[in-house]
């Protein structure tokens, strides 16, 4: 189903939820505090509607910066969760069958590695929680799903998404818990429109009725505001020294592109690049276990609306038809996995697709260093 601000029709997925004993929610790799959010906030949200449910949240790879004091909040609320960095970290879990599989805040399939083969063997039933423009599940298409997504044009987060699974059960759950939970949930908020630079039409309601049921803004606020540590500076140091950059034209204006490759902190390096002037921004990196590449894409908001650009659609897909792989994301942000283990060949088909969309062809950048 696609949510379009109708808080009706998620009925059909809360009474599911009431029926089931055996459930994961899991999170897109490296949690962010909206998937981390949102994944607590619905583990509290299935025992309120089943008291006798055994539930459990999976992260893989872990929790990213931000997300750190969120996970310390839902350690203290209960949540019991799973860290899952290979495949037997699972042997804890002893359902041979899971009822249900909740996914939040991810975008695609591949965004669920190292339990994609976990998730695929074991549910029975799938939820998925997404506010992404942009989804690929097409492997999950043999088990039965209920697909919950808000369009981001309605909601900027998950976590608005999962407030409003929140508002169903707000007699079921006592007041400190909820005031726990609606904060965790408008951090992620926060977290995800970038402190409101980047909001949808709902937020600022969601965020009201969030604060209503007792959210803490200020507290809320301290939890996604991080000290970057030194590895991430290095990163963005190595980011720009690495980075090429390209002139495109679309529809009459000229369009910089940054291409680089960092071994983490690709995020980082990418909104780093953005702060330096380009308008779009692809940063690679080679993932030793996956034998892959990942890919991080960024756009500038201003430019992304203005000629109607769709990176995911223009450039991304076009990757991963060649290559194989999957991705999500929104318009000016993302990412995705290509199915190759090989980062000239990578940036051969990148510009090639930077070259179909371009009226001018491709120009490179080049300047002296000093």
């Amino acid at each position: 189903m696609l949510l379009n601000g109708i808080s009706q029709d998620i009925e059909s997925a809360v009474s599911m939820l009431q029926t089931t004993q055996k459930v994961i929610i899991v999170t897109h790799v490296n949690a962010d505090p909206d998937a981390l959010a949102s994944a607590c906030a619905m583990y509290k949200i299935v025992q309120s509607l089943n008291a006798h449910s055994n539930v459990r949240v999976l992260i893989p790879e872990g929790v990213n910066q931000e997300g750190k004091k969120i996970y310390e909040l839902c350690r203290d609320l209960g949540v019991r969760i799973v860290v899952v960095k290979k495949f037997s970290d699972l042997e804890e879990i002893e359902e041979k069958q899971l009822d249900l599989c909740i996914i939040v805040d991810a975008a695609s399939f591949e965004q669920l590695r190292p339990v994609k083969d976990y998730i695929k063997q074991k549910c029975e039933h799938i939820l998925i929680l997404d506010h992404h423009h942009f989804q690929d599940f097409r492997e999950l298409n043999t088990i039965p799903k209920t697909v919950c997504i808000g369009n981001e044009t309605h909601y900027s987060s998950t976590s608005e998404i999962t407030f409003l699974f929140l508002e169903k059960v707000l007699g079921r759950i006592d007041l400190e818990s909820l005031k726990k939970i609606t904060t965790i949930l408008l951090a992620g908020v926060l977290s995800d429109t970038k402190r409101f630079q980047r909001i949808a039409k709902n937020t600022f309601h969601m965020v009201a009725n969030m604060i209503k049921y007792g959210a803490d803004y200020e507290t809320a606020l301290k939890m996604v505001v991080v000290e970057r540590p030194l590895a991430s500076r290095i990163a963005r140091i190595k980011c720009v020294l690495r980075h090429r950059g390209f002139k495109i034209r679309i529809k009459g204006k000229d369009v910089y592109i940054a291409i680089s490759n960092v071994g983490a902190f690709e995020s980082d390096c990418a909104t780093f690049l953005i702060t330096l002037g380009y308008d779009i921004v692809f940063v690679l990196t080679e993932d030793e276990k996956l034998k892959a590449i990942r890919l991080v894409y960024r756009g500038r908001e201003d430019v992304i609306k203005q000629l109607d650009v769709d990176i995911y659609t223009n450039f991304v897909q076009k990757l991963i038809e060649v290559f194989g792989g999957g991705g999500g994301g929104h318009k000016a942000a993302g990412g995705a996995v290509l199915r190759i283990y090989d980062f000239k060949s990578a940036i051969t088909q990148l510009l090639k697709a930077m070259d179909s969309v371009s009226e001018i062809g491709v120009v490179e950048i080049v300047e002296e260093k000093v």
